[in-house]
C-alpha cells in the first residue's frame, strides 16, 4: 500500500466533516422548527461551513506551508470534536450556530491544504488524490443526507448530532496515531508568487458549483413542499436528492480524474465534465422547480454532483500548476478554497429564499442557469500543465538555437 496508506486518516477525517456537515441538509424544516426561525436562518447553519473556509482558508494554507500540514490536521480534528459536541447541546439557534461555526472551522483546516498532501506525497498523482480527498469529504456528505433522516427518526435531532460525535472522536484518534510519517521537507518555504492572475477562472468555476450543490441540498424540501408532498415526504425525498447529489460528488470526484490524468487527458476532461455539468444543472434546477417527477430530479440531482465535482476537482488541481513546491501548492488550493467557498457563504444565503415561493422561484432559477453557463465556457481556459514546465521548456529551446 506504501504512500496511500499514509492517505486514509486523512480521508476518513474528510469524511466525518463531510458528514456532520450535511446531517443538517435533510433536517432543514425540523431545526426551522425547533428553533422557531425561518429558512434563510437555517440555510446559514449549512452555509457556516463556507463562511469560515472564506475567512481561515488562507491561514490553514500558511499553517501548513510554515509548520507543515501535520499541525492543520492535528488542529482540525480536535476542533472538530470540540464544535460538534458543543453543537449537540446547544439549548437555542445562536448557540446552535456558534458552535457550528467551531465545528465548520475543521473543514478549512483539513481541505484547503489538500495541496500540499498532494504534492508532498504523491506528486504524480495530484489529481488522483485531490479528487479522492474531494471525493471523500463529499462521500461524508452524501451519508449524511442519505441517513440523517433514518437517524432521526430512530433517535430524535439529539442522537442525530451526538451521531456526529462518536465519528469525530474516532477521526481524530486516527490522526492522531495515522500522519506521524507526514513528509516535512517543505517547512518553512516561501510563499511568495503562489498567486498568479489565471487562478481567478478556477476560482470562478469552483465558487458556482459549490454554491449551487450546497444551496439546492439545503432547499430540496423546501421546494418539494411547494409542490404539495407532504411532510414525511419532503423530508425524505430531500434527503434522497441532497444524498444523491452528494453521492455523485464523490464518485465523480474520484471516478474521473484519476481516469483522465492515466491517459493524460486533461483539457478533454475539463471541457467534457464542464459541459456535462451544465447539462445536469438544466435537468435538476427545471426538474425540481417545475415538476414532481421524482426520478427526473434525482437524476439530474447524481448528474450534476457526478459531473459538477469532477470538473470542481480538476479545477482545483489546476490552481496547482502555476506554482513549483509543496507549500505553494498547498497555499494555492487554500486560495482556491476560499475564493470558491464564497460561493458557499453567500449565494444560498442571497438565492436560497428565492425558491420558498413559487411567485419567485423563476429568479432563482435564471440566476443559477447563469452562473452555471459562464462555467462552463471558461473551461477550455484552465491551465492544464505546470508554468514552470512550459518556461524550462523555452529555456531549452532557445539554449539548442545558440
Amino acid at each position: 500500500m506504501g504512500n496511500w496508506s499514509k492517505l486514509a486518516p486523512y480521508w476518513f477525517l474528510l469524511f466525518t466533516i463531510g458528514f456532520g456537515w450535511f446531517i443538517l441538509s435533510p433536517l432543514v424544516p425540523i431545526l426551522g422548527k425547533v428553533f422557531g426561525v425561518n429558512l434563510t436562518s437555517i440555510i446559514l447553519l449549512i452555509s457556516a461551513y463556507g463562511y469560515t473556509m472564506v475567512v481561515l482558508g488562507l491561514l490553514a494554507g500558511y499553517i501548513s506551508a510554515k509548520f507543515t500540514v501535520k499541525a492543520a490536521l492535528y488542529s482540525a480534528a480536535i476542533i472538530s470534536v470540540i464544535g460538534l459536541i458543543g453543537r449537540a447541546i446547544s439549548p437555542n439557534y445562536v448557540a446552535f450556530l456558534i458552535t457550528g461555526i467551531i465545528a465548520a472551522i475543521a473543514y478549512p483546516l483539513a481541505m484547503a491544504p489538500v495541496g500540499t498532501v498532494a504534492d508532498s506525497i504523491f506528486k504524480e498523482k495530484a489529481h488522483t488524490v485531490i479528487g479522492i480527498s474531494v471525493g471523500m469529504l463529499f462521500l461524508g456528505m452524501a451519508f449524511g443526507a442519505f441517513l440523517g433522516p433514518g437517524i432521526f427518526g430512530a433517535f430524535g435531532l439529539s442522537g442525530a448530532l451526538w451521531t456526529t460525535v462518536v465519528l469525530a472522536i474516532i477521526a481524530a484518534i486516527w490522526i492522531g496515531i495515522g500522519i506521524k510519517g507526514y513528509p516535512t521537507f517543505y517547512k518553512g518555504k516561501s510563499l511568495k508568487g503562489s498567486f498568479k492572475p489565471g487562478m481567478i477562472k478556477n476560482w470562478y468555476v469552483g465558487l458556482s458549483i459549490s454554491a449551487v450543490s450546497v444551496m439546492f441540498g439545503g432547499v430540496a424540501s423546501t421546494v418539494l413542499l411547494l409542490h404539495k408532498f407532504s411532510v414525511a415526504s419532503a423530508l425524505s425525498y430531500g434527503g434522497l436528492m441532497g444524498g444523491l447529489a452528494f453521492l455523485g460528488s464523490a464518485l465523480g470526484a474520484i471516478i474521473l480524474p484519476p481516469l483522465f490524468e492515466k491517459y493524460k487527458q486533461f483539457r478533454l476532461g475539463l471541457i467534457s465534465t464542464g459541459v456535462l455539468m451544465f447539462a445536469a444543472t438544466l435537468l435538476m434546477v427545471l426538474g425540481l422547480s417545475y415538476t414532481s417527477a421524482i426520478a427526473a430530479i434525482a437524476a439530474g440531482f447524481f448528474l450534476f454532483g457526478f459531473f459538477g465535482n469532477a470538473y470542481w476537482s480538476m479545477a482545483m488541481t489546476s490552481t496547482t500548476n502555476y506554482v513549483s513546491d509543496p507549500a505553494q501548492a498547498g497555499f494555492a488550493t487554500s486560495m482556491y478554497s476560499v475564493f470558491t467557498n464564497l460561493g458557499v457563504a453567500f449565494v444560498p444565503v442571497i438565492l436560497g429564499g428565492y425558491f420558498g415561493s413559487f411567485s419567485t422561484i423563476a429568479i432563482g432559477v435564471t440566476a443559477v442557469l447563469v452562473l452555471e453557463f459562464i462555467s462552463m465556457i471558461l473551461s477550455p481556459t484552465l491551465l492544464v500543465q505546470k508554468v514552470a514546465a512550459k518556461v524550462s521548456s523555452a529555456a531549452r529551446g532557445r539554449k539548442r538555437k545558440s
